[in-house]
């Protein structure tokens, strides 16, 4: 009876030790109330010298200026995040961000400043980011060390409402069969450092280099989320949920999935139409839960093998369909996703958005059209310029591209017959 009795305060007392080591942590872990599959959006971009093209450090000034609850600071001086609020349809987050987008281009044209929102603009190096100075960001900095600049990167997250924890974990698993047609989609970062790099996506391996940042994992339940948290948490990987860089994660407080694997697209109109996908594919899953249990898990090497032919083919990848290898062209999927979706995209009346996708596969995403400016120009500024042009116009300029390529290479072939 004694040693029963012994065992049972021996118990009891891990488990109040337990209880208070993850005090901190289970405060963070509890799910907020969310109207299911709400939307809410984030953009970050940069701030440029409209003279020089490098990073203008002038983010809090800009933002203070503004005094939108809706624009806050972001990670690094030259950049600012602009945000949407609570959603029920693309629509009313595309009307939210342009009257955001309106405040924000009329300050910087007073200073001169130009906004790009490609996830890696072409002429800022990360040895001229210069880090915002708060306890947090000071932190990540002495943790990551020379990685830390290669984070201010530029991304697009989507937020979608969920009605609890279980939800989440459940469209958590769902969405990781679409991360390679999330970067193809949106992808924008073919260059680094100011050297073209070949990939159509950089901005996904920065995350990648660290352990607790880039694929996510499954879960079988939302326990088991709690579990790795909490593991985490001990081995001193984490103080906080937010320093999870995954792909895709819940975020708790809340009450959403955040999809954090887009580059922030050149323009609005490519972030509204991959914002509608998302939301489309949300909407059908919950109509159709048993696809996630029919359907294969990927394995481990195909979630990184699809990631990277997405990364370095953009949409040209071709997609490993299933364990065994066959293959399927990336915009091949994506048709069929987009036909499959088709009655939710006539009853929310976005087939603007859907057509849009369409387009961007047809005529190029960011990064194929930077990879032809760079090709006839060999010229980062050139590049630069007319990656900020498409966000003032806030819709991929794909004739003024065309129409500049021609003019450069007919004044080539002039010169090179002058010179002959």
């Amino acid at each position: 009876m004694i040693k029963w009795l012994q065992k049972v305060f021996e118990g009891k007392k891990r488990a109040s030790a337990e209880q208070a080591l993850y005090k901190e942590i289970d405060k963070q872990l509890v799910f907020a109330v969310s109207e299911p599959l709400t939307l809410g959006v984030e953009f970050e971009l940069a701030l440029l010298d409209a003279e020089t093209l490098q990073p203008a450090h002038v983010g809090p000034d800009i933002i203070a200026g503004i005094g939108s609850s809706q624009i806050k600071e972001e990670g690094a001086q030259h950049m600012v995040e602009v945000t949407s609020t609570i959603g029920h349809a693309t629509q009313e987050v595309e009307k939210q961000l342009r009257e955001e987008f309106t405040k924000l281009f009329s300050i910087c044209e007073k200073r001169n400043l130009l906004t790009t929102g490609t996830a890696r603009p072409p002429t800022i190096k990360t040895a001229d980011s210069q880090c915002m100075q708060n306890k947090r960001m000071n932190r990540l900095a002495d943790e990551r060390k020379i990685f830390n600049s290669r984070f201010d990167a530029l991304g697009m997250h989507i937020h979608l409402g969920m009605k609890d924890a279980e939800q989440c974990v459940r469209y958590n698993n769902f969405f990781m069969h679409f991360l390679p047609h999330l970067i193809a989609l949106s992808a924008s970062s073919p260059f680094e450092d100011g050297i073209y790099t070949g990939l159509a996506s950089i901005r996904p391996s920065i995350a990648e280099s660290m352990p607790i940042a880039g694929v996510p994992y499954y879960f079988n339940g939302w326990q088991d989320y709690v579990r790795l948290c909490h593991a985490l948490f001990r081995a001193g990987s984490i103080q906080k949920l937010k320093d999870l860089w995954w792909d895709i994660r819940p975020s708790p407080n809340f009450g959403t999935l955040e999809i954090r694997v887009c580059d922030q697209p050149a323009t609005l109109d490519e972030g509204m139409a991959i914002t509608a996908f998302v939301h489309l594919l949300a909407l059908w899953f919950q109509e159709h839960q048993s696809w996630l249990d029919e359907m294969p898990r990927p394995n481990a090497w195909r979630l990184r093998e699809n990631k990277w032919r997405a990364m370095r083919y953009g949409l040209d990848a071709q997609l490993v369909i299933d364990n065994q290898g066959e293959t399927r062209p990336l915009c091949d999927d994506i048709n069929l996703w987009i036909e499959r979706l088709s009655p939710f995209t006539e009853q929310l009346g976005y087939k603007k958005y859907t057509d849009m996708l369409v387009t961007v596969m047809t005529r190029g995403n960011s990064a194929k059209r930077q990879q032809r400016l760079w090709d006839a120009t060999q010229n980062l500024e050139a590049v630069a310029k007319f990656n900020c042009a498409e966000f003032t116009a806030q819709t991929p300029l794909w004739d003024k591209l065309e129409a500049d390529i021609n003019e450069i290479t007919s004044k080539n072939d002039a010169e090179k017959a002058v010179a002959s």
